[in-house]
């Protein structure tokens, strides 16, 4: 299959016309967004990328930089991993930040529409900004749309302030862009619809009002999200950030298995439970590049998230607050697995002590059990604790192969009767006031 490459110049700048017969539009888009790159570094430096003479049009060389693009009768490709066509290594990009014009209006896209997903999406969509919910399932999308739309509202009275438009679709490429938030139709119709000038990059860039955020709330399974993010990836405007908000994983173990050009802009945000929790915890792939952390932050105090960092260049297997978390979990449930307490007695220990609302057998339901399983699974392969592991065996056979969940299944460590005396428990203390002893 022949690909005719065309490059010219005009209007002060490079251009790129790809006319290719069989060649997929993430291929053009990705072609696209090297070429913009290379052009703009080319055009500060004067220096030009060209054709090397003499020689078959195989190969382009924009600057060291960049890989090679290969334009023969094979599809053209990109060589991932961060290396350049002549295996040497190459430089990580450089993320660039999307301009504060307008970004009001740009949405958040939330992927996954989950229990996570749309406690999240809410508290997004408080301030006036725009979420766009994907998720395969169209069951989920509409379980996740009413109860946005039944807590919304209030949230923001709460607040003082106002909600912003919440949009779901089943389809990758409708989530990508925004334009059924104006009730427009996706501009996916045909790269004809483009001047010959712009006809490889308008299916890219989709409009200035692509998601500048997107968020990954999919299960804590590796390769769910290996296979979901990589389809994003290629829809999704270059300038757009991808986080992860895994309780577990961190995206330094996504890199290797993404484009390497995703890594700049790849960081983890673990949020808790929000609207009730609005801390967020954020840590990078090894690879982020330091200044979405600044501008992230500042985003996210903007619609009334707190967020923490976990200083650039360290790793923590369960972040800030769920390693401390996590011991405390698995020791709760040893303590269960032997028989030495039960759940109330626990929990009741616990609000005692710490004068807290809940103990952590009821934070364990509210979480899912079958989240707690996965969450110290994955901790315990990280950092091996002896002993623990029958733990994590009792609690599958007692609890996940049963069917009980926690608040998802409406059995958990707690019976459904037991949750909700908890309740009535928690409304008669809400407002209690509490006297610390003096010198405790």
């Amino acid at each position: 299959m022949t690909t005719a490459l065309k490059l010219f110049r005009g209007s002060g700048s490079h251009r790129v016309l790809l006319a290719a017969a069989g060649v997929s539009r993430p291929q053009i888009r990705t072609f696209v967004a090297a070429t913009a790159a290379a052009a703009a570094v080319a055009q500060k430096s004067s220096i030009v990328p060209k054709i090397q003479p003499g020689k078959p049009k195989s190969k382009i060389q924009f600057l060291p930089e960049h890989r090679y693009i290969s334009t023969t009768n094979a599809t053209p490709f990109f060589i991932s991993a961060g290396r350049d066509g002549d295996g040497t290594p190459s430089a990580t990009p450089k993320w660039t930040p999307p301009s504060e014009d307008g970004l009001d209006e740009r949405p958040v896209l939330i992927v996954g529409a989950g229990n996570m997903g749309r406690r999240i999406g809410l508290v997004w969509a408080s301030a006036s900004r725009p979420v766009t919910l994907y998720d395969t399932s169209q069951s989920a999308l509409d379980s996740t749309i009413e109860y946005i739309t039944e807590n919304l509202g209030e949230y923001c009275a709460s607040r003082g302030t106002h909600p912003g438009h919440v949009f779901g679709t089943t389809d990758a490429r409708i989530a990508a862009t925004t334009g059924r938030h104006e009730g427009l139709l996706p501009p996916f119709s045909s790269l004809d619809t483009c001047n010959d000038e712009e006809a490889a990059d308008c299916e890219l860039h989709s409009g200035a009002k692509s998601p500048w955020l997107a968020i990954d709330c999919l299960p804590d399974d590796l390769n769910l999200k290996i296979q979901v993010l990589s389809q994003l990836e290629d829809l999704l405007s270059p300038s757009c950030i991808l986080a992860s908000n895994s309780s577990c994983l961190a995206t330094s173990e996504l890199i290797t298995r993404l484009r390497a050009d995703i890594a700049p802009r790849l960081l983890n945000t673990h949020y808790f439970i929000p609207p009730r929790n609005r801390m967020v915890e954020l840590m990078s792939s090894t690879r982020t590049d330091p200044a979405i952390f600044d501008f992230l932050t500042n985003q996210m105090r903007r619609v009334g998230f707190i967020p923490m960092v976990v200083p650039p260049g360290l790793q923590s297997t369960g972040f800030i607050f769920n390693r401390i978390w996590g011991a405390c979990k698995r020791e709760t449930l040893a303590v269960l697995s032997e028989g030495v307490s039960t759940p109330g007695d626990i929990d009741a220990l616990f609000r005692d002590f710490f004068h807290a609302e809940k103990g952590p057998c009821e934070r364990m339901d509210e979480v899912g059990l079958d989240v707690v399983e996965r969450v110290e699974t994955h901790a315990l392969e990280k950092k091996p604790e002896p002993g623990k592991q029958h733990v994590l065996r009792w609690l599958r056979e007692n609890y996940l192969e049963q069917g009980k969940l926690g608040d998802k299944s409406g059995e958990g460590l707690f019976t459904k009767k037991e949750r909700e005396g908890l309740k009535d428990l928690h409304e008669r203390l809400r407002f209690a006031d509490v006297d610390e002893t003096r010198g405790a």
